[in-house]
């Protein structure tokens, strides 16, 4: 078959899927959105049977609408999917099936040729994903659907479909189908619905939008999350959809009772009351499998509102800081530790430092950055752990990262979590809020080049509802125990020298270590034994208090993922500030309650103003100090 008969073939069934999404009505089988674009067996364990006809999905709303926060703005409304969008985007081919945009077949086919296995023998699942499903017999091999006079594959379409009037309107049809009321309606939901046609005289799909879209965008200016933006605030954008078939199918109600299942029942997650198989996860961002342990508590379903913040001291470097600045939310950023990936961009606008271990014997780092507004450039991102949810809920932040897995299900589809996720939110599964936000650059290769920016941050928030401001119920005035003065720990007689803190024990990848510099009494940062930057500023990060926090572990499955218990009142760890270190314990005892350190007296130790590193280390790993 030529390109150009693949390509007629593929937007044919592209303009099918967009409009009906229906199983026909002989099927007992739940519809299934094939959203990771299987093989034929594949298909077959899901819904039992080879049946091509049945692996068509019910079509939801919200998945054109999903679809289109993966677009860039100036692309909104356009018909024409570029190959742009689908070098930014994991997810955008399956919503293009979804809705019926064009593209460029031979352009991607290529592109996706070009591209896989030029990852330094790294498998990408970008590529990949776009590789196998420009094979996938679910474009190649669908059969032509059923039509009657009125209905189409048993969806019936007579409250807005006339023949005589159809055809009277658009008499080019006269010759290619004539009077024959069947192939029109074929030819009305698989091209006129698209194009935004009306099918009889009264029924105007134009004028039902303008009332759904005048509906919606009342809606968005009267949400809390929108007036709590404050002035210079961007217009919402109003919205149901881009799509004319989805307004078509919400007037006769073809999306109500629709089934959308992206991830199979062996892989949800012990919250939702299935087990999980280990052998089923995998890592979006390819870098392995991931894990956690849920061990949640009850929280709150509803955000009550923005907490009041007034000016002074940072609640999270004791340094001054302005009525604006203590009322922004901020941002927990997943930053990896791989060499490719450095420097990162926005690592220094950290106020708090994590790093943890993860499968596969390498940390990862998530960046509490309070000040983020000016940054047109945040990352690069990568996936998140269960546990670094846990490490960031006290905080109270925007979470953002590039997917995740299965075990992070039931806690980072949460109500109370707000994140951006630039795919699959738990690798398997989920959405992916914001993804649209979420861009590629050309100067490095995936998976180390994925980013956001600070507006891109702030558009997501007001299409998703997130509050910009600390959350009443979920923001903390107090962390950590910060000292009137300085804190030198000479009031210790148990203090050890610490000029040089060697984490190779605890991080045997990144070898992180801190290197004492007097003159400014802060600790720098290095990594891979070099100096620790950011790409933004090329400064080296600092910190002036270093916590290691020595925390229970245990590896989950075979495949290494690593669970760490982050709600805790009984293990130990190190304080260092000022070229001193002291042994402490540690107490974390609900979700959003700050972590509390204690010296060896049970006082709470003072932390010098500046910020902070916590290193997250598994028990039993001991760090060297010189």
């Amino acid at each position: 078959m030529n390109q150009k008969k693949i390509l007629a073939l593929m937007l044919g069934i592209i303009l099918t899927v967009s409009s009906v999404g229906v199983l026909p009505p002989r099927t007992v089988h739940a519809a299934v959105r094939n959203t990771t674009f299987t093989t034929t067996a594949q298909m077959k364990a899901k819904l039992g049977t080879t049946d091509a006809g049945t692996w068509n999905p019910s079509y939801l709303t919200e998945v054109e609408n999903t679809y289109w926060t993966f677009a860039p703005q100036n692309n909104l409304g356009s018909n024409v999917m570029t190959i742009d969008i689908a070098k930014n985007c994991y997810r955008q081919l399956e919503m293009l099936l979804d809705n019926g945009y064009t593209m460029d077949y031979n352009t991607l086919s290529a592109y996706c040729a070009e591209y896989l296995g030029k990852k330094n023998g790294e498998a990408d699942a970008f590529y990949s994903t776009m590789s196998s499903c420009l094979g996938n017999p679910y474009l190649l091999n669908r059969p032509a659907a059923t039509v009657t006079a009125t209905t189409y594959n048993g969806r019936d379409y007579s409250k807005v479909f006339d023949a005589s009037y159809y055809l009277a309107a658009h008499p080019e049809l006269a010759s290619s189908i004539g009077n024959n009321p069947a192939e029109l309606l074929r030819y009305f939901v698989e091209n006129g619905i698209n194009q935004g046609h009306t099918g009889n005289a009264t029924f105007n799909v134009a004028s039902y939008a303008a009332q759904v879209d005048a509906t919606v965008a009342a809606n968005q200016l009267a949400s809390s999350s929108y007036r709590a933006l404050g002035a210079g605030k961007p217009a919402p954008v109003g919205k149901y959809s881009y799509s004319w078939a989805n307004y078509y199918g919400k007037y006769l109600g073809h999306y109500s009772g629709a089934v959308l299942s992206a991830v199979p029942a062996s892989t949800q997650s012990a919250s939702s009351g299935g087990g999980i198989d280990p052998s089923t996860i995998t890592d979006i961002d390819s870098q392995g499998p991931d894990g956690g342990e849920d061990n949640s508590t009850p929280i709150p379903k509803t955000v009550t509102g923005a907490a009041a913040v007034a000016s002074g001291l940072s609640v999270y470097t004791n340094e001054p800081v302005s009525a604006a600045q203590a009322n922004l939310r901020p941002l927990a950023v997943m930053m990896p530790t791989d060499t490719a990936a450095q420097p990162s961009y926005g690592i220094s606008y950290a106020d708090i430092l994590y790093e943890i271990m993860e499968e596969g014997g390498i940390s990862r780092q998530m960046a509490i950055i309070p000040n983020w507004t000016g940054l047109n450039r945040i990352g690069n991102l990568r996936s998140c752990r269960l546990y670094y949810i846990y490490a960031a809920k006290e905080w109270d932040p925007i979470l953002i990262h590039f997917g995740g897995v299965a075990y992070m299900k039931g806690v980072i589809n949460g109500a109370d979590v707000n994140n951006l996720s630039g795919t699959y939110e738990y690798g398997v599964g989920g959405k992916a809020p914001g993804a649209g936000q979420f861009f590629r650059s050309s100067d490095r290769s995936a998976p180390h080049n994925a980013y956001i920016s600070a507006s891109g941050i702030q558009k997501a928030c007001v299409q998703l509802g997130y509050l910009t401001t600390p959350r009443a119920g979920f923001y903390n005035a107090k962390h950590f125990d910060f000292a009137q003065g300085v804190n030198d720990l000479s009031g210790y007689a148990n203090a050890v020298n610490a000029t040089t803190i060697d984490l190779s024990p605890v991080y045997p990848y990144s070898k992180s270590s801190f290197t004492y510099n007097p003159a400014q009494g802060v600790y720098y940062k290095n990594i891979h034994g070099k100096a620790q930057t950011d790409a933004v500023n090329g400064k080296q990060i600092s910190f002036a208090n270093v916590i290691i926090q020595n925390t229970k572990w245990s590896q989950l499955d075979k495949k290494g993922y690593l669970g760490f218990t982050m709600l805790d009142t009984t293990e130990d760890g190190y304080y260092c500030t000022k070229g001193k270190c002291i042994h402490i314990t540690w107490k974390k005892t609900g979700e959003y309650t700050p972590t509390r350190y204690y010296d060896d007296n049970g006082n709470e130790i003072k932390m010098n103003t500046g910020k902070t590193y916590i290193g997250i280390a598994q028990k039993g790993r001991t760090p060297i100090f010189k």
